[in-house]
């Protein structure tokens, strides 16, 4: 429901609840000291908080069973081999790399492509593809005929950045 991307920056441990805040963010950045758990199992506890309908979704169905049913931690190369961070970073460049990044959304790109590629790509979860592929031809449409669309491609020809309104 927020139109705006939500960033995680992983510094260290992620483990039991906060392992699945981190899930909740969509793109997710981390050092190279970090460390991902579900302590769960070995708690007597199941999986909580949505994770079970979450982790399969961006790990894998048998990735996420592996993590759950064993409950061991993995380190960041291991998280992103298994598609669970974008990137992994020197732990001292982590947030000057998070924070660019978000630079970069915020003066490069159309905030509202973002947030309707957002919503596209979340509710395209429970669509089939013939549902997904009518309503982003629609929303395409929808896009040529906004200011961003008409700045993005102005920009593009003077070669200079964009200023985008999001309208």
């Amino acid at each position: 429901a927020i139109e705006k991307p939500i960033l995680a920056a992983i510094n260290g441990p992620a483990a039991g609840l906060g392992f699945i805040h981190t899930l909740y963010c969509d793109v997710r950045f981390a050092s190279d000291r970090a460390r991902f758990g579900t302590a769960f199992v070995r708690r007597g506890l199941i999986a909580e908080h949505g994770i079970s309908w979450m982790l399969p979704r961006l790990i894998g169905v048998q990735n996420a069973l592996d993590l759950l049913f064993s409950g061991r931690i993995i380190d960041a190369p291991e998280a992103l081999a298994m598609g669970l961070v974008s990137r992994v970073v020197p732990h001292d460049d982590l947030i000057p790399v998070v924070r660019a990044y978000a630079k970069e959304l915020a003066t490069m790109c159309s905030p509202r492509s973002i947030a309707i590629m957002k919503r596209q790509v979340y509710d395209a979860l429970f669509q089939d593809l013939h549902t997904a592929n009518t309503i982003g031809n629609e929303e395409m449409l929808k896009s040529f005929e906004t200011h961003d669309f008409r700045e993005g491609v102005q920009s593009f020809i003077e070669r200079r950045p964009p200023k985008f309104t999001g309208k």
